[in-house]
């Protein structure tokens, strides 16, 4: 490439890192942990010490910018770090592709795509909740309310006190809740030393059931009820016997709310996150069951999310995790089985939760059954599914005594 070019590109390179620097605000989990999944892939391109120290010693200097003067908490400073490393690792990653080469440079050209795709997508789910937000000013979470008092008691409303009685708690909730980002970077950076090109089945895993939630962020919005009822969360909610009385009516929720169900992404993707650390070691498969089920108390403890989100979350990760197994075709029975299913089940349950809590509230076992049978069987088909890719297949026994001999 001339010399004329690269000099070009890296000041563009500089020009967009001082774009997002100065209007990009830092301190939204889902841009700043966004931007810091770049600093995490760069990381396991396996670059040498300076290199890092560079890196590092740039975040420095953007995070320094970014928090003078807008310092709220360890929490938030966390992901304006994390942020300002992805900002200087782009720079980085993009800057030693345009004086190097693909060529002599393939970790880093590995590691730039995937962080450049990640960072637009998440950039642009940011931007398409605000969207959703003005196309919808009556939502639906009356009924999701409803749905989940139908149990007999209210999932979200108990959690969040459990939270406000306990509020060294918050810090570590708001942690696992927004950092759900760097978990979907995490588990590219532990396949991506596995393949010599990037790994776009994981990018698709990520993506693909936003783009289709988003979808349905139309045809069920719900705010969660932190912003629903802001007066009552989590001090009361109505009593069970109360609950049939209600006219149920889409109800009027400040725009500045996202309308970030149903179903829930964040559940989603916890569990498709621990369903694909298949083949991976042990540590990261059992930190993924565990962010599993912080995501749950999370979603509910913060008032984001209802019970009944999270259950229409569960049928709707089997259907895109069926969907998008490759080391099967799609016309054997062990994909268009369970994604067909999955997709009944979770459309089944929105016509339930819109026409018919009626049926719900005349017994507390049919409502019961449902969500367990549902929940039941959505798990144990998901944890039965073909593996996503080849990297996640368990090695044949003369892979792995080809790899012992070559170990020796």
């Amino acid at each position: 490439m001339p010399a004329g070019l690269r000099v070009a590109g890296s000041a563009a390179l500089l020009a967009v890192a001082f774009e997002a620097v100065f209007h990009l605000d830092f301190r939204q989990p889902f841009i700043g942990y966004g931007l810091g999944g770049a600093f995490l892939l760069f990381l396991a391109s396996r670059p040498r010490g300076r290199r890092i120290a560079i890196v590092s010693a740039v975040g420095v200097v953007i995070a320094a910018s970014t928090v003078w003067g807008k310092f709220e908490g360890v929490p938030s400073l966390l992901v304006q770090a994390m942020g300002s490393l992805g900002v200087a690792s782009l720079l980085s990653l993009g800057g030693i592709l345009l004086w190097k080469g693909r060529d002599t440079e393939a970790a880093a050209y590995r590691a730039l795509l995937p962080s450049a795709v990640l960072t637009f997508l998440i950039l642009g789910a940011q931007y398409s909740l605000n969207m959703a937000s003005l196309l919808h000013a009556r939502t639906y979470d009356l009924y999701a309310y409803v749905f989940d008092g139908a149990l007999g008691f209210q999932p979200s409303f108990l959690a969040g006190r459990v939270l406000k009685e306990n509020p060294w708690m918050f810090p570590l909730v708001k942690l696992s809740y927004e950092g759900i980002v760097l978990a979907m970077a995490g588990i590219y950076a532990a396949f991506m030393g596995r393949r010599e090109k990037p790994v776009w089945e994981i990018i698709e895993m990520l993506f693909a059931p936003a783009m289709i939630g988003y979808l349905f962020f139309s045809v069920f919005p719900v705010c969660g009820p932190h912003y629903a009822f802001p007066l009552d969360y989590p001090k009361a909610y109505l009593p069970y016997g109360v609950l049939h009385r209600l006219m149920l009516e889409r109800i009027p929720v400040l725009s500045a709310f996202p309308r970030n169900g149903v179903p829930s992404l964040h559940m989603t993707w916890a569990l498709l996150i621990w369903l694909n650390t298949r083949g991976l070691p042990r540590w990261m498969r059992i930190t993924a069951a565990v962010l599993v089920l912080a995501t749950v108390f999370d979603t509910l403890a913060t008032g984001e999310h209802y019970l009944f989100d999270l259950v229409v979350s569960l049928p709707f990760a089997l259907w895109m995790q069926a969907c998008l197994a490759r080391t099967v075709s799609f016309r054997k029975p062990e994909r268009w089985r369970p994604a067909a299913v999955g997709c009944a089940m979770f459309v089944a349950w929105l016509v339930i939760a819109r026409f018919g809590l009626h049926w719900m509230l005349a017994s507390r076992v049919v409502i019961w059954s449902l969500v367990a049978g549902s929940s039941s069987l959505s798990l144990l088909w998901m944890t039965r599914l073909p593996a996503m890719m080849t990297e996640m297949l368990p090695a044949e026994p003369e892979e792995k005594a080809m790899s012992a001999v070559a170990a020796q």
